[in-house]
């Protein structure tokens, strides 16, 4: 048995002050005698008579030492110490995910719970086990490392706070995994309420998952169709149990229509479709009006712009990698010619990108609008080609068009290279020169490749398509913004405006942050909501972040307590790590106390 407190033994000065209370005592009681006769030998039997031996009579007296005792003994939280982990080093993945916001019965969250859990158990390990503290979601926090403070351990698990995000402990495993390299006896424990596998580590897995009633709000969408708007959004029941209930829609915030739904089924969906065709605004909101185990996944958002999408004329003689890397891109349209001529008369047309692949195939006349992507091809005007380089290694370097991706290096057989225009930002570098850029030129934006795709293996690399589709966003359309709506957490590109105003980014609680350098990949969207960018102090365009409903497939799951893994012990989240006696202790000393008044009544 250990004990949580040790400052209660300083109240173990209470029984000697008791006790000299006791010896100070007077009990003196008059009684009329008839004669003194006796008195001589009362008086020698009253000497024999010690204050000990007062005190070896008294019952009240050895009942309120006992009480003192066990007073001190509860104040100590006496516990049985958990005997399964014994390595000196132990990790805590703690999973602050959307879905650990689920709120139990007692208004309390499974974070809290888990929490709870997890400071419960760091007390039943020894002084000497160090403690590393790991919070996880879609994204990894160490908050403390290999620590013997227990003080700073307990500090960094209180610090952990829910996220909107989605996710589980994998991540966290995966630093475990790199940790258990260089110490074969870590114990990792988990506390969270999706399923996972510890794999070849060995710990204990506190699973949170609990039946609750949850239904969620996967999505709200809208769309132009015969000039009319046709607004639906989808509904999910995660229950046990049917429900029904209203979902309030919202335009800019004033309520337009209110619609019920009856006796959904426990694990089906329906689709609800408004009537809101006389809506102009901006932002779609819908919301559940019942509250649920799950508040974050009550509401939804979009954004009312039909969205244009980006008109591309590619010309080229044959290219099957560009095309179809460029088709991956959902936003933008592509046409295609290998006539120059052919080109030319579409170009009248108007485009938002025109790309020309290839010397043989530059036009006599390029576009005098639109934004142009030059692949091996001089244009003669715009930039000035420095050199033609033979069996050469290009990097790409680190920009916005190459997050993620940068830094690999590829060969070519040949390749035209530039000194890197002022205006420019290169993505492939070749030899302190640049083989690759785009820029702002006159109020258009001026895309370069210098090398023949088909002279590389680079288009057979997985990084090829994630480049072509960043630089046709970028050059596509002359939106800052690729996409309307996200998720919680997820990242999304702003493009660069073409002229030189910079754009300032409204959050959903009204803070403004200013956009220093565009284009970037933007990924402060923890929070769920609207978006605006505000260009030339009007809010020019938006975007919508949404709780990622993935996260409400676990606020009904049950706990899973087998495990095919050797190493691993999965346990229900009710079990308490250690054994706590107080409760019992303090009634035991409630009865302690009944029986010393019952003692002094009849005394």
């Amino acid at each position: 048995m250990r004990f949580m407190h040790l400052w209660p033994l300083f109240l173990l000065i209470l029984i000697p002050i008791v006790i000299i209370m006791y010896l100070l005592k007077q009990k003196a009681v008059n009684h009329p005698v008839p004669s003194l006769f006796l008195w001589n030998e009362m008086y020698r039997n009253k000497e024999s008579d010690t204050p000990w031996e007062k005190l070896k009579k008294n019952k009240l007296l050895i009942i309120q030492i006992i009480t003192i005792l066990v007073l001190i003994f509860a104040l100590m939280s006496p516990y049985l110490a958990s005997t399964a982990e014994t390595s000196e080093n132990v990790v805590l993945l703690i999973d602050n995910s959307g879905s650990m916001n689920t709120v139990l019965s007692n208004k309390k969250t499974r974070l809290d719970y888990a929490k709870n859990a997890a400071r419960e158990y760091v007390k039943t390990l020894s002084d000497n086990t160090a403690v590393t503290v790991i919070a996880c979601s879609d994204r990894t926090s160490s908050l403390l490392s290999g620590s013997l403070d227990r003080s700073a351990v307990l500090n960094a698990i209180d610090s952990i706070e829910g996220t909107t995000l989605a996710g589980d402990c994998k991540g966290g495993l995966s630093i475990c995994q790199g940790l258990a390299a260089g110490d074969a006896g870590l114990a990792v424990t988990v506390f969270t309420d999706s399923p996972i596998s510890l794999g070849s580590l060995s710990g204990t897995i506190y699973n949170f998952a609990a039946p609750a009633e949850n239904v969620s709000l996967d999505y709200v969408s809208s769309a132009q169709k015969n000039d009319k708007l046709n607004i639906l959004a989808c509904i999910t029941n995660h229950g046990t149990s049917p429900v029904s209930g209203d979902i309030n829609l919202y335009g800019d915030g004033e309520l337009l229509n209110v619609m019920t739904y009856s006796s959904l089924e426990p694990g089906k969906s329906m689709v609800l479709y408004f009537d809101t065709s006389d809506f102009q605004g901006t932002v779609i909101k819908a919301e559940i009006n019942n509250p649920d185990a799950l508040t974050l996944d009550n509401t939804a958002y979009c954004i009312n712009s039909a969205k244009k999408s980006g008109r591309v004329l590619l010309l080229t003689s044959r290219n099957i990698y560009l095309k179809k890397a460029i088709e991956l891109n959902e936003n933008i349209t592509l046409h295609e010619t290998n006539d120059p001529e052919t080109f030319s008369g579409k170009a009248a047309e108007g485009y938002d990108l025109y790309i020309i692949d290839g010397q043989d195939m530059l036009p006599k006349e390029l576009p005098s609008e639109g934004n142009l992507l030059f692949i091996h091809c001089d244009p003669g005007q715009f930039f000035e080609i420095d050199d033609n380089c033979e069996n050469i290694y290009l990097k790409l370097e680190n920009s916005p068009y190459t997050v993620g991706i940068e830094d690999h290096s590829f060969g070519v057989t040949d390749t035209m290279v530039v000194e890197q225009p002022m205006w420019s930002r290169s993505f492939i570098e070749a030899d302190n020169r640049s083989a690759g850029f785009v820029g702002d030129y006159d109020n258009r934006k001026i895309g370069f490749i210098g090398f023949d795709l088909h002279n590389t293996d680079l288009p057979l690399d997985y990084r090829f398509p994630i480049l072509i589709w960043n630089l046709i966003s970028e050059l596509g359309n002359s939106d800052l913004l690729p996409t309307t709506g996200i998720t919680c957490g997820s990242s999304i590109r702003i493009n660069a405006p073409l002229n030189d105003l910079v754009p300032s980014l409204v959050f959903p609680d009204g803070k403004t942050e200013k956009l220093n350098e565009l284009p970037l990949l933007f990924r402060n969207t923890d929070a769920p909501g609207a978006y605006f960018l505000n260009k030339d102090n009007d809010r020019s365009e938006a975007f919508a972040v949404n709780f990622d409903t993935t996260e409400s497939r676990y606020v009904n799951a049950t706990v899973t307590t087998e495990t095919t893994d050797k190493n691993t012990v999965v346990v229900d989240a009710t079990t308490t790590v250690a054994k706590n006696y107080r409760t019992p202790v303090i009634i035991l000393l409630l009865l302690i106390l009944a029986f010393e008044w019952i003692v002094y009544i009849k005394d």
